[in-house]
């Protein structure tokens, strides 16, 4: 084999590995945020970037889960930051690109998370409300999938066929993944709340904006499902390699039935934060598979 970075990419053991530990940091990241929002714990800490005044706040659980959340924001914004620092030279203009959103952003969320500790966002029933939180996290998930995309241009997996599919399954999850966050901070996680009816009916008798955002969220649930099912099917028939095909569908069946579970359980605080890291893990993956559609694998790097 060839020695270019054209052919080998960056070596297991350097910049790459950095990178993956920046992206397993930011998936963290996002569920113990979710842990702070679902447990209340969003104004623990009622200062900024401080909590009390201090980095050794008082020893209460609501106030370690918050300044928990914090510190590990702050250690995950070095290894990003350190990634692009060590890959920057070596690579190419699609990978500087996505470097560039995934750093740009860190300074995004810094500020939307002391926004929220400023305005008091988590108190508050408005639409500013929801578009501060809802923000936070959306930009997160913005930084994560780039990241993934950024670190399967560095390796050696070949572009695999289906583009389509891969690209439009991709689009699905992310918007799944955005209406969720925004049912989630709007509370309209509970405006249907049976299952699988919607009040009691196919359609729900009325169409009011939580109502109409629960439901939306529904029908793409029920939309991946069908789309999943249906490429696993294909693939097991057609003989090819059902492994990929599989672990989609899983997951997008594991996904749903915890939501259910969340409806039927009317909120379970466990549910909660599962829904959440199965999710974010479920965008994780499919940004993976799609990557290649993105930003070609070994087209990212050069040795220069």
């Amino acid at each position: 084999m060839g020695n270019n970075a054209g052919e080998t990419g960056f070596k297991p053991a350097g910049e790459r590995w950095v990178l993956g530990l920046a992206i397993v940091l930011t998936y963290v990241l996002m569920i113990f945020g979710n842990v702070v929002t679902t447990t209340g714990s969003g104004l623990a800490c009622p200062d900024w970037p401080l909590c009390y005044g201090t980095v050794n706040p008082p020893k209460h659980l609501a106030v370690w889960i918050e300044w928990g959340h914090r510190l590990i924001g702050g250690t995950t914004g070095i290894f990003i930051l350190l990634s692009a620092f060590l890959i920057w030279k070596k690579a190419n203009a699609a990978l500087r690109f996505f470097l560039k959103i995934a750093v740009g952003l860190i300074v995004v969320a810094i500020g939307l998370g002391g926004m929220i500790i400023i305005v008091d966002a988590p108190l508050l029933n408005s639409a500013f409300r929801i578009a501060v939180v809802s923000s936070h996290i959306i930009v997160s998930t913005i930084i994560f999938t780039t990241m993934i995309v950024a670190f399967h241009s560095m390796g050696r997996t070949p572009a695999q066929s289906g583009k389509s599919y891969q690209m439009w399954l991709f689009a699905l999850v992310y918007l799944q993944i955005l209406i969720g966050i925004v049912v989630r901070y709007s509370h309209s996680s509970l405006a249907c709340p049976d299952w699988p009816l919607c009040q009691g009916s196919i359609l729900p008798p009325s169409f009011v904006p939580e109502v109409l955002l629960h439901y939306t969220h529904r029908i793409v649930a029920y939309t991946i499902f069908g789309v999943t099912l249906w490429d696993l099917v294909r693939a097991i028939r057609s003989d090819a390699s059902a492994f990929v095909p599989g672990v989609t569908f899983v997951l997008a069946l594991t996904q749903a039935t915890i939501g259910i579970g969340i409806v039927m359980m009317q909120m379970f605080l466990p549910l909660l934060i599962l829904h959440g890291a199965v999710g974010f893990l479920f965008l994780g993956w499919v940004a993976y598979q799609s990557a290649p559609h993105i930003v070609p694998a070994q087209a990212g790097v050069s040795e220069s």
